[in-house]
């Protein structure tokens, strides 16, 4: 370890801090706070010592700020942050296990309402993660890259507490 991250990472919590991003990139700060078990002062004050020391960045989603480590290679920032959802990751999940699907199918397999579905896959096309294709009047949809996807599923595991993405993961290791 070098003496920049010995030295911000001499408490405790800060390991604490840095060890749960490093195992759950792309968590924002709720999450964060819910895992580490620290008060809100606390987790903002720690986070923002990490950032200023280059150990840690922020991606800012909407409503969230994410958290990376700087020194993780890590370039999926956008799809992980659209796995860290659950309606995003939901559907994610469940295109991977198709070859393409409508929107009616998406909704009634997901659980969520066709527009609330709709809004979701009109974000998941514009970040070029899922492809829709017109066949007469219908629109099918698929993941653009599966296998990427597949990856940071299995790598996370661990880190999304989801049954689907259990059950995804143990059918695509057996792939």
């Amino acid at each position: 370890m070098d003496d920049v991250l010995e030295s911000a990472l001499q408490l405790d919590i800060r390991k604490k801090i840095y060890n749960t991003i490093k195992r759950n990139p792309g968590l924002h700060f709720r999450e964060l706070q819910r895992r580490v078990g620290i008060a809100t002062g606390a987790l903002q004050y720690h986070l923002d010592f990490l950032v200023k020391r280059h150990l840690l960045k922020t991606e800012k989603e909407t409503k969230f700020m994410r958290y990376y480590l700087v020194r993780q290679d890590f370039e999926d920032t956008e799809l992980m942050s659209l796995l860290r959802q659950e309606s995003m990751r939901k559907i994610i999940v469940f295109l991977t296990q198709k070859r393409f699907a409508t929107n009616t199918t998406i909704s009634s397999g997901v659980a969520l309402s066709p527009s609330t579905t709709s809004w979701h896959l009109d974000k998941l096309s514009e970040s070029g993660i899922v492809e829709k294709a017109k066949r007469g009047r219908r629109t099918y949809f698929k993941v653009a890259d599966k296998d990427r996807v597949a990856t940071l599923l299995v790598d996370y595991r661990r880190s999304f507490l989801d049954e689907m993405v259990d059950n995804f993961v143990e059918v695509w290791e057996e792939i």
